[in-house]
């Protein structure tokens, strides 16, 4: 009996002295490790759900990498407990990662540019917005990629690397839009009489706000006709329906008021046929 548990004794101690303690050491840290990852994807998970300026792919990537990094650290260590030469496994990742990222260079590139985009939000889901002379409502914000449906219904798929590269302007981005619209009238209408006219018009309409103030200017001298610039702010949502509204308004209060607007003329003047051949005076 002495002699087993002696043996038993020596086995166990050979054991936890050779390569034994070493693949014991790599499950606790391969436990420990993945005890870790997972507490840290969780809190990452947490704190990505509840911002407020990540919507849920920006949060989906942000997880997902986490959670790739985490465990290629866990298998790094767990190697390394075991005994295994982690410089040459990380040289070996190292060059496997820049092979592939080669290979995917335009891939990885509007992955970088989606990544910018969904953190700088030039623009978010729901925006009317005019990139590069496109225009049309966000309708979705991918990794590589922005799609639009324009006003005449049809979807636009732009790359996000184009979308980085071009001009973008948000129509949505402020509260308040402000509406321009000249108007012609004849040369000889008082100025006093038009102004009243045409502020009247935008008093009329509740939906032009008051700050910043309305207001109505001649604005150009053409050669048939003054040009005034009438302009006040609305709305963002309701820019379209009160730009077709005053235009409107402003052509029939000014034909009311017995303003007609004016267009180009040309004055033809015909000469006879004896003054024609009539040679000038000097000849």
């Amino acid at each position: 009996m002495e002699e087993f548990l002696r043996s038993v004794a020596d086995f166990f101690a050979g054991f936890f002295s050779g390569t034994g303690l070493a693949i014991v050491k790599a499950l606790a840290a391969l436990v420990v490790g993945l005890i870790v990852a997972s507490l840290i994807v969780s809190l990452v998970r947490s704190i990505t759900i509840k911002h407020r300026r990540l919507d849920n792919a920006a949060a989906s990537f942000i997880i997902s990498l986490t959670r790739a990094v985490l465990y290629v650290l866990v298998a790094i260590v767990v190697l390394g407990v075991a005994g295994v030469n982690t410089a040459s496994l990380i040289a070996a990742f190292a060059a496997v990662a820049l092979a592939i990222s080669l290979g995917l260079q335009d891939t990885l590139s509007g992955l970088t540019n989606g990544i910018l985009i969904i953190f700088t939000k030039p623009f978010k889901q729901g925006d009317y917005v005019s990139i590069g002379g496109t225009e049309g409502t966000v309708k979705e914000i991918r990794l590589f990629n922005t799609k639009l449906t324009t006003p005449d219904n049809l979807d636009v798929i732009i790359p996000n690397s184009t979308v980085i590269g071009a001009n973008v302007i948000n129509y949505s981005a402020m509260p308040l839009r402000r509406i321009d619209i000249d108007v012609p009238v004849p040369l000889q209408t008082y100025v006093e009489i038009v102004r009243k006219i045409l502020l009247g018009c935008l008093a009329e309409d509740e939906r032009i706000v008051d700050v910043p103030a309305p207001l109505c200017r001649l604005y150009e001298y053409g050669s048939s006709a003054l040009k005034y610039r009438v302009r006040c702010y609305v709305p963002n949502g309701e820019y379209w329906n009160v730009r077709f509204d005053l235009n409107e308004r402003l052509f029939t209060r000014l034909r009311e008021n017995g303003i007609e607007m004016p267009f180009e003329q040309v004055d033809v003047h015909l000469i006879a046929g004896d003054e024609a051949d009539r040679p000038a005076d000097g000849e």
